[in-house]
């Protein structure tokens, strides 16, 4: 009885909609056959024609399988798989997944291959990727290895897999390691182990933190950031605030300042604003600035041209390019004359770019006119190529004659004045 509770608690954890949380919620994870049909009625009362009917037969099939099962102890893969299909014909998504986790926590370790490959052959309501998901976390539960070798032969191997582990995870996270480190094969970063880190975060940030560091640089190490931040932002915004201060690993701390800040500012822009300005590195800093000071050029653009100052001088241009577009909506005169101020400060050539990209369809000559302030002679040539390209397209004309009033490289005069 506690395994068949265990994969309750966690499908309703994990599975997405309205359902798992109600169901999560209710004080005895399985109705009685009277309640179910009390609920039935009065919905179905509502309803009509075919749809109706197949919900009323899906119930029916439901209360009729809870009293069969009280009377034999067991149950048949047979009867699982048909009470399947009534279930997928279930119209209202909170009633359909409430039968599915139902059903799932009902299951014998052995039925879930038949129930799942069942469930990928069928057409079904709703979003059948959250549902699978639910018949997936279950079997974890029940038989991981089992479900991993599933996975093993399935199209989707990738996905399904994670989900696996991640579900095992949570619930034995010591054995899901083991077995992710083992399964690797390989130099490259570990997919599993990404897996693991989702399933654990939650419960253990230290650990997963741990097992975080130990990746290389990679799309998998970003994925368990990913996990390790949205786990601190349940446990409030004032730890993740604090989280990266505890890192050693400098490219780290500044990646999760970077999807820090990216969160905290789609919430409260001047707070993610503070927060980023306190950091003692200009690296950490940096890694945030753009997303931060796009939000607060969505609530005041002054005060977030204003804000680029309180940055350290390699932060600034990262922020400015969060700031230019927004600007040059309203103003690309005043936007102009605030990037002039910022000359000086390192990766000006990437603002000055930024302002070419923001006006080159509205103002094309000024934009134009602009690319000469870059420095680097090999970016200022590529520059021309691609802004007067794309003008070039809409208004070849007026290119050739931009080129023969300006000075621009040889290459550039050749390529537009044939």
């Amino acid at each position: 009885m506690k395994a068949r509770k265990s994969i309750i608690t966690h499908a309703a954890v994990f599975a997405v909609g309205a359902a798992l949380a109600v169901v999560a919620q209710r004080p005895e994870t399985h109705r009685s056959a009277e309640e179910t049909n009390a609920s039935s009625g009065h919905r179905s009362s509502t309803r009509s024609g075919q749809a109706a009917d197949a919900e009323s037969d899906a119930k029916s099939a439901t209360a009729r399988e809870r009293r069969d099962d009280a009377g034999r102890g067991g149950k048949s893969t047979n009867a699982s798989v048909a009470r399947l299909g009534d279930i997928t014909r279930i119209g209202d998504p909170l009633d359909r997944q409430a039968a599915l986790m139902d059903l799932v926590a009902r299951l014998d370790p052995a039925e879930f291959a038949a129930l799942a490959g069942q469930y990928q052959a069928m057409d079904h309501f709703g979003n059948s990727r959250d549902e699978f998901e639910i018949i997936l976390r279950g079997w974890a539960k029940a038989d991981p290895l089992a479900a991993l070798e599933y996975s093993a032969n399935n199209p989707n191997r990738r996905e399904t897999s994670s989900v696996i582990l991640s579900a095992w995870a949570a619930n034995d996270a010591a054995a899901a390691e083991r077995w992710a480190l083992a399964a690797h094969e390989g130099d490259g970063p570990n997919p599993f182990l990404a897996s693991v880190i989702r399933g654990i975060a939650a419960y253990d940030i230290a650990h997963a933190t741990k097992l975080a560091e130990s990746m290389p640089n990679s799309r998998e190490r970003g994925e368990a950031m990913d996990a390790i931040t949205r786990a601190l932002f349940v446990q409030g915004a004032e730890s993740a605030m604090a989280y990266p201060a505890t890192i050693q690993d400098p490219a780290l701390r500044a990646g999760y300042v970077s999807m820090i800040a990216e969160r905290l500012a789609s919430k409260d822009p001047a707070k993610a604003a503070t927060w980023l300005a306190s950091m003692p590195d200009a690296d950490s800093q940096n890694r945030g600035a753009r997303q931060v000071a796009q939000a607060l050029s969505r609530q005041d653009i002054n005060q977030a041209a204003a804000w680029v100052k309180q940055l350290n001088p390699e932060a600034r241009a990262e922020a400015a390019r969060g700031i230019i577009i927004p600007m040059s909506q309203g103003d690309i005169a005043g936007t102009a004359k605030w990037v002039s101020t910022l000359s000086g400060i390192p990766n000006y050539d990437r603002v000055v770019e930024e302002f070419v990209w923001s006006c080159d369809q509205r103002a094309p000559e000024q934009s134009a006119a602009w690319i000469q302030g870059i420095a680097d002679e090999a970016q200022r040539t590529r520059l021309y190529h691609r802004m007067l390209g794309e003008w070039a397209r809409r208004d070849a004309s007026a290119v050739k004659n931009w080129i023969a009033n300006n000075t621009v490289p040889a290459s550039v005069a050749n390529r537009f004045n044939r």
